[in-house]
């Protein structure tokens, strides 16, 4: 039997048990049987709120899991991808019969995106490293990824920074000289080109297209870039916002064929703003799909809990299609490939979106200075001849 307390962090800061996770031994399948309940203390708070309207309602009882890792999603959630996994593995020094989600999430603590922590109180402290250490941190995390020594002091570091949830790409949480907390982007060793240049490029790209976007920099580390962006789940008064990503709320597992009318029904459904929401989701629909980015998946949009509900996060992980893979993985009505610009305007007025051709095509003219933006932050001619042919496709009247 394995006990995870759950504590939740508020915008203003304050701290408080919310609930607990109970799960019992895999079997020899690996499924395990879990369940939450939520804490009494936090159903009596004025301030308590479902942290999944969809499968966790406010209520005294019990909630079983019903998935192999006998947690409930939205708390796995909270967890790295790959690259991150390995690092709480060996943070945590966790054998083989322990590298569960539960107890990936006790090694996981306080260190991961979102108002959410594991543990106890000493084990929930939020762990960033200051940004001074970046180089130092860089250096430790090309050679863990590729599997090689890696010196207590450059692990030390790692342990500090920890890792943000989503992703396989190499990144840690950072603190600068003023206490501003950051996601930390490091290129990777098997990267086949330039993704931090072309990752900043695209999300300045997408600011002057009328996405909301978290600030970010893109920075040296000796002769490598380093792409900063600034966490928006942190609050001004150093409290956090609970995150739970759309994937959860769509409680899609595995393979998945929706797309985005099914992102808009969501926002209608649980968005706190929906006239704010469903136009910014419109222009981050018109934007994936006129740079190309195909990698659209469900975690890659998130909602966030404010003081009045839940409401759509800024945009991230925002790349044009670096892999050629073309097709996109959420769907535009029915098909994966770029739908053309009418059609997405006929999708985005379906959802109610006013003046949705007037913003596609804004949109679209600010996506054609594309080439003059990737070179001035640094992308090669070379480089952006590559990218052209599946970005200019799109751009065609």
């Amino acid at each position: 039997m394995l006990k995870c307390d759950i504590w939740i962090t508020f915008p203003d800061g304050d701290k408080a048990p919310c609930g607990t996770i109970l799960c019992q031994d895999p079997d020899s399948r690996g499924w395990i049987e879990g369940a939450f309940r939520y804490a009494s203390g936090y159903l009596n708070d004025p301030r308590a709120f479902s942290l999944d309207p969809e499968v966790l309602p406010l209520s005294s009882r019990e909630y079983p899991a019903k998935r192999s890792s006998g947690v409930h999603a939205v708390f796995e959630d909270c967890l790295p991808d790959d690259w991150g996994r390995r690092l709480l593995v060996r943070k945590a020094d966790l054998e083989r019969t322990r590298q569960s989600v539960p107890h990936l999430l006790l090694a996981l603590g306080g260190s991961g995106l979102g108002a959410l922590s594991f543990g106890s109180v000493e084990d929930n402290k939020i762990h960033s490293a200051e940004l001074v250490e970046l180089p130092d941190i860089l250096e430790a995390a090309l050679c863990f990824e590729q599997g090689k020594t890696v010196s207590d002091e450059g692990l030390r570091a790692l342990f500090r920074a920890g890792s943000s949830p989503g992703g396989a790409r190499p990144k840690v949480l950072v603190r600068d000289s003023d206490g501003i907390l950051w996601i930390a982007k490091f290129p990777s060793t098997r990267d086949t080109q330039p993704m931090v240049p072309i990752e900043a490029a695209t999300m300045e790209l997408a600011k002057s297209a009328g996405l909301d976007v978290p600030e970010t920099s893109m920075i040296a580390c000796g002769k490598r870039q380093v792409l900063l962006v600034r966490r928006f789940d942190v609050t001004t008064s150093g409290g956090r916002l609970h995150m739970i990503s759309t994937q959860t709320l769509l409680r899609a597992e595995g393979w998945y064929n929706l797309g985005y009318t099914d992102l808009f029904s969501l926002m209608r459904k649980h968005s706190s703003r929906p006239e704010v929401d469903i136009p910014m989701l419109f222009r981050q629909m018109v934007f994936n799909a006129l740079i190309g980015n195909t990698d659209d998946h469900l975690k890659n949009f998130a909602m966030l809990h404010g003081s009045n509900g839940f409401f759509l996060s800024p945009a991230y992980d925002l790349l044009p299609d670096t892999a050629q893979r073309r097709e996109h993985v959420l769907h535009f009505d029915y098909g994966h490939l770029f739908p053309g610009l009418e059609h997405l305007v006929h999708i985005g007025k379906t959802a109610g979106v006013k003046k949705a051709g007037e913003i596609a095509s804004q949109i679209r003219d600010v996506i054609r200075m594309w080439r003059d933006i990737y070179a001035l932050f640094g992308v090669s001619t070379q480089e952006i001849e590559q990218l052209s042919t599946g970005i200019e496709k799109r751009l065609e009247p």
